[in-house]
This record gives C-alpha cells, structure tokens and sequence, in this order.
C-alpha cells in the first residue's frame, strides 16, 4: 500500500489566521519585544535620569503638583487646559506617581521626583507600543506582520520623537492613539480578543483630554456598528454567544471601565457639574471653533505634510493603501483587518474635523492634534501589510525585518529622542523639561525668611512658570506655600490657594516676571530662571 500523499507545506503568511474573532493566545516575545527595544532606546538615550537632578516647573511643574496628590489617591481630574478647566481624568498622573515613587522614593535609582516619572512615561509608551505590535500579529499570526507593526511605531518615532520621550500631555496623547486606534479597527473587523486593549487606551485618551470624549465614544461605537452589521442575519443569537462564549473578551474591559470611570464619577459626584459644566460653558461661547471647512481641513491636511500641496500627498498615500488593500486575497483575514485600519483612519480624520469646527479656539495650536500624527502612520501599516500579503514569504520577512530595524535606528538616533532641559526647540515645540537648579533654593530661602509662618505668593503676569515649580518644591519639603488669589486655581487645584488663617499669619511675597520692576527699596528675596520673589 502506498503512503499517503501530504499536502505541501505553506510558509507562513501574512492573511491568514484562523477564527480571527476567536484568537490563539499571543507569543511572550509579541509582547516583550516591542516592550523592551522601545524602553530601552529611551532610557539608554536619556541615561542622565539616573544622575542629573531635574527640578521642573512651567507645565511639567503644574502636573507634578497634581502627581503629588496623586501620590496620596487624592487626586481626581486630569491636567490643566490653558482655557481654565481640568481634563477629565487622572490616570496619566497616577502612572508618574508610580513611577516618582518606585524610582525615586522607594529604589532611590533616581536622584529627583521627575526623573521616575519620567521612567513611567516611557514605560507606558512602549506598552502602547507592544499593543499595537499584538493586534497586528493577532491578525497575521507571523513574525512578519509583528515586524511591520514594528518599522510602523518607529516610523511614527523617527517623524515625531517627542511622542515617545517626551512627557508634554500633547505629546503622551500619540501613542495611546496609535495603540486606541489600531486596537478599535481589530475588534471592528471581528477581533473582539482586542477589545480590553482598546478599552485600556481609549479610557487613558478619555482622561488624558477633553476632545476624546468625542473620538473614543464614536470610534467605539463605528466598531460596535461594524460588529452588528457582520451578524444582522442573527444579531440576537450573535450577542447571546458573545456574551456567555467570550467572557475573556469583555469581562477586561467592562473592568477597565469601571476603574478608569470611577474618578470621573467621584469628582462629578463630589463637585456637580465640575469640569463637565465647564466644557459645556466652552463648547456653547464663541472661542470654540467658528471656523471655515477650508480651514478646518488644512488643520488636518498639516499632520499629513506640514507643506504645500498636502492634500495631494494625502489622497496619494490612501489611495494606494486603498488599492493594495482591495488586491489582497480575499480569502484571508487580513484584508479585513487593513481594510478596517483605512476605514478608522478616514473616521478619525471625521472626528478631527468635527472638532476642530466645534471645539478648537485657535487652528494655530497645532499641539491640540498630535495625535492625528498616527493617522498617516496607520495608512502606510495597511499598505505594508497588503504588500507582505504577497509571497514569497521570505522576501516580505526580509524586507519587514530591514524596516523595522531601519526605523528603529533612526529614531534611536534623532536628537529628540534625548529630551532636554531647554523646554523650546528651534521649531517653537517643545522638546524637552522646563527645568531651573534654583528652585529647591529658592523654596528654602523663603522658608528662612519666612521664619516658618506660610508662604503667600502673589503672582505677577507671566510669573506663572516659576510658581508650579516653587510650589511642587515646597509641598515635597513640607513648607506651606499659597497663593493669595484663585487666579490660577484651575492649573494647581484650590489646595494651594490662601485661605483666611494663611493670609492672616503668612508672609506676603511677589513673584515677579523679568519683565517688571520691583519698587525701590523692595527687599529680593531669591532670582529664578524666569522671575524673582520679592518681600
């Protein structure tokens, strides 16, 4: 009897895995890997963390008053809006206040606070990293899909590095973006395994701005529409097996949601209607949007290619992703999925719009749409992977495994993916910690000439960056500082405003910019990189 003839054996491919909505578990290394080159790059690049004391004020100093707060589980909104209210949430600053005190407080591996934020942050960029690198192998289920998510994140770091090492909250946006966006097309095309991953990184964008509780709800509720449309024959029966057959799908993020919307919930509870009135208040007055749809779609268009002709390059690049992606196999599963990742990348350009005609004051703020920087990025991760779809196999595996490498080279070596302590580039972005030596001397001068009564500033114009900096100082020594008006009550929250008993006992100082003047004979009490302190 003759042996039985064996099929011949397929080398992996790009398109191909089985029951995408189902999912094998992933690898270690689809999760390490990722993981790992990024931090490390980051850290063996910003390698000062670990001996350079870094006292910060400005913007990073404000959110580290809150970090503070967040140290002790008291804090319940986010950061800071320059328009007067806080953003949602908190969880960006309780991930640094793990950091501050695992690295600083704790291990003592670093030599000041910020420095162990600053180790968080770049931890959770490159766990956003790793999830984008997990849903596309969840699709592929080879190393070549992996390696293509791979060049894609370092593509986005090559263009922008402040986005991974920096910890401005316009630049910390981008990855959790990348990671939301990626992650919400996966559960859209039928990978609902994916959903904790966009649950996780959509509620981090909830908390991190105001503008996310427009692009996460509707992005979410576009896959959710997705998911419906795939099973409109038997809906009813479709949700009854999702519900009892995949409770590792949902179960995460109904969890998730929960602790990620409990502060939001405590702090409306605890001040109604708090910073949802003030949205509502700046969404209905005249400094929200007004502007023309040409305007509005140049905004965008600037992400693309910040030159002329942009909407060419615009309509090039998805046009041929677009392409690529219809000439795939039909067959396989990964056509859906870079179908879908085309898809929520043109919903996100809706939403950028919308909000940009309905809720940005200024178009010449381009910082407030960072996070569109991944749109282009997600564009060329379909192309790529419509191209490697094609055998040979080995040939896409090469090609993949010389891009990832190639851009992770280039964003290793860009100058800005070494933060520094000049918080402008030359670009006018900022590109690093606004950071002044002086300050823990300053704080200690004031507390000697205060003789140990509470410190009661007086802030000038444009004093405001040496204040968060002197505050976060004196709350981490122990010395009571204030501030004599509410004016700036929405940057440090209202424990650092005088009340009675402080402006009665205190010593009153200035904080004065360089700009102005003290009156003769005022006594200066210390000199600060941006103002001075006077009696």
């Amino acid at each position: 009897m003759s042996a039985p003839v064996r099929p011949p054996a397929q080398a992996p491919s790009v398109a191909a895995p089985a029951a995408p909505g189902q999912g094998g578990r992933r690898p270690w290394w689809v999760w390490a890997g990722p993981f790992t080159a990024w931090l490390a790059v980051l850290l063996v690049r910003n390698a000062y963390l670990f001996s350079r004391p870094v006292y910060e004020d400005a913007d990073q100093g404000a959110d580290s008053v809150l970090i503070e707060q967040a140290r002790h589980f008291s804090l319940l909104i986010g950061n800071y809006s320059r328009v007067g209210f806080n953003h949602p949430g908190p969880a960006y600053m309780y991930v640094q206040s793990w950091g501050e005190s695992v690295f600083w407080a704790v291990a003592h591996l670093v030599p000041t606070p910020w420095n162990g934020q600053m180790i968080a942050v770049y931890a959770l960029n490159a766990l956003f990293v790793a999830f984008v690198v997990a849903a596309c192998y969840g699709w592929t289920r080879s190393l070549t899909g992996a390696l293509l998510a791979c060049a894609a994140a370092a593509l986005l770091g090559a263009l922008h590095p402040q986005v991974y090492s920096s910890d401005w909250n316009p630049y910390v946006y981008v990855p959790a973006y990348f990671a939301f966006a990626v992650a919400i097309a996966s559960v859209a095309a039928g990978r609902v395994a994916d959903l904790w991953i966009a649950a996780l990184s959509g509620w981090f964008l909830v908390h991190g701005h105001v503008c996310f509780l427009l692009f996460v709800p509707a992005l979410t509720g576009c896959a959710a529409a997705a998911l419906g449309w795939q099973h409109r024959r038997q809906s009813g029966r479709a949700l009854w097996s999702f519900l009892t057959r995949q409770r590792r799908a949902w179960l995460p993020a109904v969890a998730i949601s929960a602790l990620f919307a409990l502060p939001i919930a405590l702090e409306l509870a605890l001040h109604w209607p708090g910073n949802f009135g003030k949205y509502l208040s700046y969404s209905s007055s005249d400094k929200a949007g007004g502007h023309g749809i040409g305007q509005d779609a140049q905004y965008a268009l600037w992400y693309w290619w910040p030159r002329a002709n942009a909407w060419a390059v615009a309509l090039a690049v998805y046009a041929v992703a677009a392409v690529a992606t219809w000439r795939m196999p039909s067959g396989g599963h990964g056509r859906r999925f870079a179908a879908s990742l085309l898809a929520f990348a043109a919903l996100s350009t809706a939403a950028l719009l919308v909000y940009a005609a309905t809720g940005v004051d200024t178009l010449q703020a381009r910082y407030i749409g960072f996070f569109y920087w991944t749109v282009p990025v997600t564009v060329l991760l379909a192309l790529a992977l419509a191209v490697a779809s094609r055998p040979p196999s080995k040939v896409a595996l090469a090609a993949a495994a010389a891009a990832a490498a190639t851009a992770l080279a280039l964003f290793a070596a860009a100058p800005a993916t070494r933060i520094t302590t000049s918080i402008l580039a030359p670009n006018g972005h900022v590109n690093g910690v606004d950071s002044d030596p002086g300050l823990p001397a300053a704080v200690a001068r004031l507390a000697a000439d205060s003789g140990g009564r509470p410190v009661a500033l007086r802030v000038g114009n444009g004093a405001w960056l040496d204040m968060t900096g002197l505050l976060v100082q004196a709350q981490r020594t122990g010395i009571t500082m204030c501030l004599s008006d509410s004016r700036y009550e929405f940057m440090v929250t209202s424990q650092f405003t005088c009340d009675r008993a402080q402006l009665a006992d205190g010593v009153r100082y200035w904080l004065v910019s360089w700009t102005g003047v003290p009156p003769r004979g005022t006594h200066v009490v210390a000199r600060l990189r941006w103002s001075f302190i006077a009696r």
